[in-house]
């Protein structure tokens, strides 16, 4: 019996990331979403495929991989948003209830990361697609065999449930960005994003190549506001931050920007409408 309650439900869930297919964080995401009941598939990058953002590269190869248990799992050479369009328009024959991305090694928290992320860019293409989709990542500088990704795999997994049991309404979030502490942590936040656009400078590592400054995550997120992501994370939160793209289609201050326009009309000669 699942821990949660979820023995045959049966509901189809695909995982995706941007590490890889081999990589330990999809590996204990897939394991935790079969022992909540879920029918998982997973489809991903055949590499390591981080701050690919929602880019498609096509032709692309794919192949089969074993997984343990009763999982369909693809490799898709080509990037994490690539990845989940091959599962939805090719591997699958019937859509998942929800996406799930990750668990990335690392964090990925604040408008910046949304913008760059392969795990998020995964989700968003989910998303785009009609389908509810959760990005969750392990905030962590630790290397690729990273502990204990089992905290962050339970919290996927619970999400995931939620989701599918209260879908979002229409024109509401169909993403999550999820990102989890290292360790237990204290509780879950409902959180906004950081504004983190990255001060990390360059530095030349060899003639014609430049490279970021080694640093940790908690340099890298100076915006600490409260309610932010990044906050709940540095207090030992999980954050879930809802993201609603319907938004975009709709912005605020339309009346600057209109003014813009007629501005540009003016400087052109062209006739207003």
């Amino acid at each position: 019996m699942s821990p949660w309650g979820l023995h045959g439900l049966g509901a189809v869930v695909l995982a995706t990331n941007d590490d890889g297919i081999e990589a330990p964080g999809l590996r204990a995401l897939v394991a935790g979403l079969a022992r909540a009941g879920f029918r998982v598939y997973v489809s991903a990058p055949r590499r390591p495929s981080s701050s690919m953002g929602k880019a498609l590269r096509y032709p692309a190869r794919y192949g089969r991989i074993p997984f343990e248990g009763a999982v369909s799992a693809w490799w898709v050479d080509s990037t994490p948003a690539a990845a989940v369009v091959a599962a939805l328009r090719y591997f699958l024959d019937e859509p998942p209830r929800v996406v799930v991305s990750g668990i990335n090694r690392g964090p990925n928290m604040g408008v910046e990361d949304l913008l760059t992320s392969g795990t998020i860019g995964a989700a968003i293409e989910a998303s785009l697609h009609g389908i509810p989709s959760i990005a969750v990542s392990l905030a962590t500088d630790e290397g690729w065999d990273i502990g204990d990704y089992s905290e962050a795999a339970r919290l996927a997994a619970a999400l995931a449930r939620a989701v599918v049991e209260n879908p979002p309404p229409p024109g509401g979030p169909r993403l999550l960005v999820v990102n989890v502490p290292e360790g237990r942590p204290r509780g879950v936040r409902l959180t906004r994003l950081a504004w983190n656009d990255y001060r990390i400078p360059l530095r030349e590592r060899e003639q014609g190549i430049l490279e970021p400054v080694p640093h940790s995550y908690r340099e890298r997120y100076w915006d600490r506001g409260p309610g932010t992501d990044v906050e709940a994370v540095l207090n030992g939160y999980a954050s879930v931050t809802p993201v609603c793209l319907a938004a975009l289609q709709q912005p605020r201050g339309l009346e600057w920007a209109r003014s813009l326009v007629g501005r540009v009309e003016e400087i052109l000669g062209a006739p207003r409408r």
